[in-house]
């Protein structure tokens, strides 16, 4: 991305943007990290904002850096921090917890937008792909949303069928429902097609992955409760191997769309340099 455009984007002028990009990266890095976020949540969010950025969707950037900031005070991510700076602050301070109400459709609205890249089409699975995202506490496929009629290819980009909403997937609530009992900070999914090829790129990226099955005639329900007893805490896919009039897929899972969006995202790059179509 050019400094112009870059400038375009967040709204200052090519010089203030140059001026920025001379302070060594790790400078940031480590100011980011003294505020109190991780590295990986650091990682995670550039990347997000990235794609976003990269899309030219300057009103979709600032509710997605909106939405991170109020949630992270939420989680008083902040408060060593500001407590550092401000000693009077009450030692059992948690007024940030109230800042923050998840929206779950915005978050999976600009999810949707960044899973519609040409290379993601070559992972979407015959039986097409479906994106579920979990409430807190879910407890049945009510507590989930997902797309009606699942997400197609439609000349050659990942498109959702319709609008998403409560309860539209049978088959990914069940798979999150059983996967949320193991680990309820897992509240995302989506399937994607098995190969050969999937598994190299999954090998190349380093992403924890287990496999289940294969299994002949299964239902829905059968294949949901055998992705879910497949799950383990802190893996990034459950393969699931198909058998006699099942398709084979890739179950990628995480916290919430965005990053699952992310790992798909990589997971289709590593898929076309290992020769994928």
């Amino acid at each position: 991305m050019t400094q112009t455009k870059i400038a375009n984007l967040i709204g200052v002028s090519q010089p203030a943007v140059k001026q920025y990009l001379k302070e060594e990266e790790e400078v940031y890095l480590s100011r980011l990290e003294k505020l109190g976020l991780t590295r990986e949540e650091i990682n995670e969010l550039i990347s997000q904002l990235n794609d976003i950025l990269e899309k030219g969707d300057i009103k979709e950037s600032m509710s997605f850096i909106t939405i991170k900031g109020l949630h992270y005070l939420s989680e008083l991510k902040f408060c060593k921090y500001h407590k550092s700076i401000d000693p009077e602050i009450p030692f059992d301070c948690d007024i940030c917890k109230a800042l923050y109400k998840e929206d779950e459709e915005k978050i999976m609205e600009i999810a949707l937008s960044l899973l519609q890249t040409e290379e993601i089409s070559k992972l979407i699975p015959e039986v097409l792909s479906n994106l579920a995202y979990a409430k807190k506490g879910a407890k049945d496929e009510n507590d989930i949303l997902a797309i009606p009629g699942r997400i197609t290819v439609v000349r050659g980009i990942p498109t959702p069928v319709s609008r998403p909403s409560w309860g539209a997937s049978k088959h990914l609530a069940r798979v999150l429902l059983y996967v949320m009992n193991k680990d309820p900070k897992v509240r995302a999914v989506m399937n994607l097609k098995f190969n050969d090829v999937v598994l190299k790129a999954l090998e190349k990226l380093d992403f924890k992955y287990t496999m289940v099955g294969p299994s002949d005639n299964n239902n829905d329900e059968e294949i949901a409760k055998a992705v879910g007893e497949a799950f383990k805490p802190g893996v990034d896919a459950v393969i699931h191997l198909g058998g006699k009039g099942i398709e084979a897929n890739t179950y990628i899972f995480g916290e919430d769309p965005l990053s699952v969006i992310r790992k798909v995202k990589e997971l289709a790059l590593a898929y076309l340099k290992e020769g994928g179509y």
